[in-house]
């Protein structure tokens, strides 16, 4: 019983063990993203606006959804690859979609390269 306890005990206070953070990628329209994809599971893109069109070089494979800012992703078969654009107040993103069998992404915020120039003038 005292066994049992602490494997419990021990279970509960590790946390999820293959939880993982999101993590940001900074894109200008001259660079590529490579997007890794788990089938059965969505991966997440998320804009600082709505995105206004998706390219998606095989929509056979690969499923997209506008989620608000974001776009879900998800693989619909194994091995898989396929390139995808997205547009944006009048900016491009340039993605490389490819499956993994482990440990694909699953949060991921999309930055502009451009942001960091934006000059505020504080009065």
């Amino acid at each position: 019983m005292r066994a049992i306890l602490i494997l419990m005990v021990a279970l509960f206070s590790a946390g999820p063990l293959h939880a993982m953070k999101a993590k940001t990628i900074i894109l200008s329209d001259k660079k590529v993203a490579k997007i890794r994809l788990t089938p059965g599971r969505s991966t997440i893109l998320s804009f600082p606006m709505k995105p206004t069109k998706v390219i998606l070089g095989n929509s056979g494979i690969f499923t997209v959804e506008y989620v608000e800012n974001d776009l879900a992703l998800a693989a619909l078969m194994s091995p898989a690859r396929s390139n995808m654009f997205v547009y944006l107040y009048g900016r491009r993103f340039a993605f490389d979609l490819v499956t993994v069998r482990k440990r694909g992404d699953e949060i991921i915020v999309i930055r502009d390269d451009k942001d960091k120039d934006v000059k505020v003038k504080i009065k």
